[in-house]
């Protein structure tokens, strides 16, 4: 069914020089057309079957659904509406660049494919090829380190258009020196905490800039303030259900607890949600930390729609004034700092 939409979608670009519109529906019983009779539609796998066509042509970047349009009212939902683009736009990377990327990609599907010729592949096309010529000077990073080093979106190679944009080029996150890890909750204990009564415990957001902690702590290279004891993944919001965990480390202890995780409304909200839970516990932000993701410099666009609530505001302005108005200047240029710019790149290159 994919190969059916995608030959209906390239015969419509074909008649267009700029993109245009067209309803879900027509795209569907198009493809229905081409089979005999409805039933054989059903066993070539019916709807579901169109909708991961369509899911799979969005995710390689032929078909953009319309925003704006309603979604149908079928399970799973589509928009009602996508754009087709036409020629005049895909065909627009000149045979030199394509032959120079050829030199370390596999470029077959966006040569048959000219829609996929896009300003925004070819921007990651050229990044990565970049990152191939020199990859014996990097290091091995997670996946969100490194997507944040050649994307500038630590996300993107965990999203399906991430994925499918690596599967065109024949890719796998090994050529792109990732150590994939387990995704659950972990922690790293230093071999005094069960014999101190005054204890560290760093709870970090991401898996990726845990990691990286956690190889500084076990090589005995600490980079900031505050060495912790106790190093958690703190898995996002998943530190609100896996916080009872922890308390288990530290029961009779008396814990500095310091938190940190992406600048962002997000990552202060979860930082706000686990001292209000938690009034118990001495928590703070590790300042330092956060500090020293500023000093890059590095500044990406808020790309999803985040609020910070009034009471997180109200607390970070009284307890950490300075430090919030950082954070303001960022929210108000609709910006943010993933916590990813914390790897040993910017580590050993002193920020």
């Amino acid at each position: 069914m994919y190969s059916i939409l995608l030959n209906i979608v390239v015969e419509k670009a074909r008649k267009k020089e700029s993109k245009s519109k067209h309803s879900l529906k027509d795209l569907e019983n198009e493809v229905k057309n081409s089979y005999y009779n409805d039933r054989e539609y059903v066993e070539a796998g019916g709807y579901n079957g169109f909708f991961e066509a369509m899911t799979r042509l969005e995710s390689e970047g032929i078909i953009e659904s319309v925003r704006a349009s309603k979604r149908n009212n079928r399970l799973p939902s589509l928009h009602e509406t996508y754009w087709i683009f036409g020629t005049k736009k895909c065909e627009t990377w000149s045979d030199t660049i394509i032959f120079m990327l050829c030199d370390e990609l596999n470029m077959d599907r966006y040569r048959s494919l000219p829609f996929l010729q896009t300003k925004e592949n070819l921007e990651r096309l050229i990044a990565v090829y970049r990152f191939l010529k020199t990859k014996n000077e990097s290091n091995w990073l997670d996946r969100e380190e490194r997507s944040l080093m050649l994307f500038g979106d630590e996300k993107f190679l965990g999203s399906n258009n991430g994925k499918a944009f690596l599967d065109r080029v024949h890719l796998t996150l090994a050529d792109l020196k990732i150590e994939q890890k387990q995704v659950e909750f972990d922690c790293w204990e230093s071999d005094s905490l069960s014999n101190k009564s005054n204890v560290t415990v760093l709870i970090t957001e991401g898996q990726a800039t845990y990691h990286t902690f956690k190889k500084l702590l076990m090589e005995n290279t600490w980079q900031f303030d505050c060495k912790p004891d106790l190093l958690i993944f703190g898995k996002g919001n998943g530190i609100h259900a896996s916080f009872p965990y922890i308390e288990n480390f530290i029961a009779g202890k008396h814990p500095l607890i310091r938190y940190c995780g992406d600048i962002d409304p997000s990552g202060l909200n979860i930082f706000h949600t686990l001292v209000s839970r938690f009034p118990d516990y001495r928590i703070q932000l590790a300042e330092d930390i956060y500090h020293f993701m500023f000093q890059n410099n590095q500044f990406y666009p808020q790309t999803t729609q985040q609020l910070l609530s009034k009471e997180t505001e109200s607390r970070f302005n009284s307890q950490s004034c300075s430090l919030y108005q950082k954070f303001e200047w960022l929210f108000l240029s609709n910006r943010r700092i993933p916590q990813e710019v914390i790897n040993f790149d910017t580590i050993y290159g002193g920020g």
